[in-house]
């Protein structure tokens, strides 16, 4: 068995007795390994920044980590999840369904502890530390090709929503794809959508979120807008979190697939909003060149676009394009 299934086999169980530890002699049978091989593997968790601690002869975790035993546990899916890929660190989840878009089927989920390459909108960095973050893709490949699929942004967006208010925790949409809690980002959504001609081959739902971070682990420049679960509600198990959102999403999903109807998910949108009736400034990325407008957000429409007033001419307008940015008067909102 190589040093990597020995890393998981060692993580998902000291995963399934957190918050307490193990003895390193018991930890030996436990992995099948020997104490050299133990002590490497521990060794490498801990300088790869994986929340592992070592208390003279007992090891546990300070807080969970994502484990694909735990996460089926509260799996009630009929098809999302399945298969379930989770890796050490990888360049990027959103990357690897790419490379595999032929081989896997509709419902695979790929997470990570760790992404080297993360990425959100507009080719923009996203912070993934080990094991203190939920890195995961998730792969559509829809048979219905007449429904308007860039609303699934704004689905997985109600999903995350609804799965956060199961722990607790009031959660606000920014149009059109980062989730906030206390007016600070805990998640975002990157869609890409993968043609061969004209021929729609799926849709890679990439979705990252802060959980057990601490403050000095959020990149200093971007501290006043980005926190974790950790920060605002206490330590949270990454496992629940991802099954509940898979469950949860899968409701939206199925419903608009038999229904056509996105009322159900874009109210949850519309009511969560973090801009509507509020005044912001509106960006236009335009390669080298960009506009910036001040303007009221009325509502999201039908399909999935934010509609403004602009200030300076009252003009009414529908924003789709992914190239637009949302801004307060003083940085992120």
């Amino acid at each position: 068995m190589d040093l990597d299934k020995r890393k998981i086999m060692l993580l998902d169980y000291l995963n399934n007795i957190y918050p307490h530890s193990e003895t390193i002699q018991n930890l030996i049978s436990i992995t099948s390994s020997d104490l050299e091989t133990l002590l490497l593997l521990i060794k490498e968790l801990i300088s790869e920044k994986m929340p592992v601690i070592q208390i003279r002869q007992e090891i546990r975790l300070l807080y969970p980590v994502l484990s694909i035993p735990a996460i089926k546990y509260g799996l009630n899916t009929h098809s999302l999840g399945d298969p379930l890929f989770l890796f050490q660190t990888i360049p990027s989840t959103n990357n690897y369904l790419k490379h595999n878009l032929n081989t896997l089927e509709s419902g695979s989920l790929v997470l990570a502890h760790k992404q080297s390459q993360a990425k959100g909108r507009l080719g923009r960095a996203w912070s993934s530390p080990a094991g203190s973050t939920i890195s995961m893709s998730l792969l559509l490949k829809p048979e219905k090709t007449k429904l308007n699929y860039a609303l699934l942004t704004q689905l997985t967006a109600a999903a995350i929503v609804k799965t956060l208010a199961l722990q607790n925790t009031n959660a606000e949409i920014k149009w059109p794809n980062d989730i906030l809690v206390v007016r600070k980002k805990i998640a975002g959504i990157l869609t890409e959508t993968e043609y061969s001609g004209d021929t729609l081959e799926g849709i890679i739902l990439g979705i990252g979120i802060n959980t057990n971070m601490d403050d000095n682990d959020i990149p200093i420049d971007i501290r006043n807008k980005a926190t974790s679960l950790k920060s605002v509600a206490g330590i949270v198990d990454p496992n629940s979190l991802v099954s509940n959102f898979l469950n949860e999403f899968e409701r939206l999903y199925d419903n608009w697939i038999i229904t056509h109807d996105s009322k159900p998910f874009l109210d949850i949108c519309r009511n969560h909003s973090a801009l509507i009736g509020g005044e912001y400034w509106i960006e236009e990325n335009k390669g080298l060149e960009s506009t910036r407008r001040k303007a009221k957000i009325e509502t999201i429409d039908d399909v999935g676009a934010l509609v403004v007033t602009y200030l300076d001419t009252f003009e009414t307008s529908t924003l789709l394009s992914k190239n637009y940015s949302i801004r307060g008067n003083h940085g992120y909102i």
